[in-house]
């Protein structure tokens, strides 16, 4: 039985039982809005006590990869618990590659898991890891060659890296320009484009982008987009507008 179907199943149980059957919790219990990181902390607190960390269905280890990614990058703000949750899911998505090795979605949480993982250890595990991220997101695009988040992952690659390692600001640009013509309420790649333009001196373009941000919300993960995105470009539309104001007269 795969994971959308076990799902499926816990909830049929739960409502015939008037009781939600995640351990500790009634269904009154549980937030109104799944797409929330207090849902998603119960959901994988759920999913670790039922014993899915050791699972072998690919779907479930990449439904547990994809919930570190989120809560990881979007929720958690100890760096410790940060890196614990991405090194966490790495290693389930490599154990789901394992056992599916053509899935997009398990290439792309482990390099995304293992990207986040490693810009939080520096320069050096940067360096060691780099080839590794690129054959996995490289996989991906061979997968699926309009995968948004893919060409975000290697603009970010590409800027963030100094050039002995690779680093190719142009090639930069023109992957976080894709990621938002493919999807142009992809968030995160909005934002790191305003970023591109900002930092090479295109303030104007990087208004726009930012702007873009405020005004087109994602359709799924929105709650990380109010956490970080949203209050990313506010401060950065202000910092532009600030410093393009004329000094007021002695």
């Amino acid at each position: 039985m795969n994971y959308n179907a076990k799902m499926k199943l816990v909830l049929f149980l739960g409502l015939s039982l008037g009781v939600f059957v995640w351990p500790g919790w009634c269904l009154s219990d549980l937030p109104e809005n799944s797409d929330s990181p207090d849902a998603l902390k119960q959901e994988l607190q759920y999913l670790l006590s039922s014993g899915m960390a050791q699972s072998q269905d690919p779907a479930e280890l990449r439904r547990l990869a994809s919930l570190y990614l989120d809560l990881g990058y979007g929720f958690y703000l100890d760096h410790e618990k940060k890196l614990s949750s991405f090194q966490e899911g790495a290693r389930l998505a490599k154990k789901a590659l394992e056992q599916e090795e053509s899935s997009v979605d398990a290439h792309f949480l482990y390099a995304a898991n293992l990207g986040k993982a490693v810009q939080l250890q520096g320069l050096v595990a940067a360096a060691l890891n780099l080839q590794t991220l690129k054959n996995h997101v490289n996989r991906v695009l061979d997968l699926d060659e309009e995968h948004a988040p893919a060409h975000h992952m290697l603009g970010r690659i590409y800027e963030e890296l100094p050039w002995f390692l690779g680093g190719d600001s142009e090639a930069a640009g023109d992957y976080l320009k894709i990621s938002i013509s493919l999807d142009p309420h992809y968030a995160p790649g909005r934002l790191d484009l305003g970023k591109w333009y900002l930092k090479h001196g295109h303030s104007q373009e990087a208004v726009k982008e930012f702007i873009r941000v405020l005004e087109t919300p994602p359709f799924e993960k929105r709650w990380i987009w109010e956490r970080i995105h949203r209050p990313q470009a506010k401060m950065l539309l202000r910092q532009i507008r600030a410093s393009e104001s004329p000094d007021p007269p002695e």
